[in-house]
């Protein structure tokens, strides 16, 4: 038997663009972040929902069902001037009794808790670009000044996406937690841990959890879901380990550190390493601008900066300098 339990917050934004859905029947659990700004982002992580669900009702694997909600989001960007720029992040679980397949797309995360917290989704993000690539540590990716600006969201045109997938079994007493960004961002890994442990009730902790978010003034919508696996697991033969990305000392909450530099051959891997040099199909998320109308696709990210008016007049100066000097010298 699995329970869940679902809490979302609106935060300091004029709209919650968060979304989250549970379909215990066909055992799907879905966590979206809206991005467009205004009602866009609503549209997009509520579309993003529905399609998903309805794919699987018709019997289409998990990946492909999360493609099918990006090709949905298209169509309604090309047919409405009004939504264009609109787009959303994904994690989603599906069950078959404990078994269970996560896909996502953008930095919505899946945490697992079996005894020690453990991250089992990699963001789809310019910093992990980084960090995988040895640009930066750990602890600089956790405080870079771009650390919300994503690779992946489905409904953005500018490249194709790239849909990353674990897979495990949810053992008796173990806990998955999907979240948004406006939820981890804010109650960290040591929170989550300290609260794990002192709060037994599913729809507690959740709430608990969301509130500490809130409290502490998490600016963005928060948003988690939560499902605890209470069946007896020990006959099961075939269980599975899902790929750790990241495990979190029970004790302090710092990332053990044989994760942060442990190689990755996974093709979605290879390919988020390959578009470090290629930062121009970034899609970003500036979340302090939310309620911003400005198109995701309008955005331009540090890696791909245009020149300034300022930097070019710069040049120009400088150029002309170089000129005077050399006739100067003749």
């Amino acid at each position: 038997m699995l329970i869940n339990f679902g809490s979302t917050n609106i935060g300091q934004r004029k709209v919650n663009e968060d979304y989250y859905l549970v379909d215990e029947n066909l055992g799907l659990y879905i966590v979206t972040d809206g991005v467009g700004g205004l009602s866009k982002g609503e549209i997009a992580s509520q579309l993003t929902c529905k399609t998903i669900r309805e794919e699987i009702q018709r019997g289409t694997p998990l990946a492909q069902a999360v493609v099918a909600a990006h090709k949905r989001i298209l169509i309604e960007v090309s047919n409405n001037d009004d939504k264009k720029g609109m787009a959303s992040t994904v994690v989603a679980v599906l069950f078959k009794d404990n078994a269970y397949e996560i896909a996502w797309v953008g930095d919505s995360r899946a945490y697992l808790w079996d005894g020690e917290l453990k991250l089992l989704t990699r963001d789809h993000s310019y910093v992990e670009l980084l960090l995988e690539t040895g640009h930066i540590t750990y602890e600089q990716l956790r405080t870079h000044p771009e650390k919300n600006v994503i690779s992946q969201a489905l409904g953005v045109s500018r490249k194709e996406i790239s849909v990353a997938q674990n897979n495990g079994t949810l053992e008796n007493g173990q806990i998955l937690f999907l979240a948004t960004d406006g939820l981890y961002e804010i109650t960290q890994e040591k929170e989550l841990i300290n609260q794990i442990k002192s709060i037994q009730s599913i729809e507690k902790l959740t709430h608990s959890l969301v509130e500490y978010a809130v409290k502490e003034k998490g600016k963005d919508n928060i948003t988690l879901l939560t499902i605890k696996s209470e069946v007896n697991t020990t006959d099961i033969d075939d269980k599975v380990e899902a790929k750790v990305v990241r495990a979190f000392d029970t004790e302090t909450g710092e990332v053990n550190e044989e994760y942060i530099y442990k190689k990755q051959r996974d093709p979605e891997i290879k390919e988020e390493k390959s578009n470090i040099n290629k930062i121009k199909s970034v899609a970003p998320r500036i979340l302090n601008t939310a309620d911003s109308s400005e198109s995701i696709d309008n955005v331009t990210t540090k890696g791909s900066r245009k020149i300034g008016t300022v930097e070019l007049i710069m040049v120009v100066l400088i150029i002309i300098a170089i000129a005077v000097l050399i006739t100067l010298k003749s």
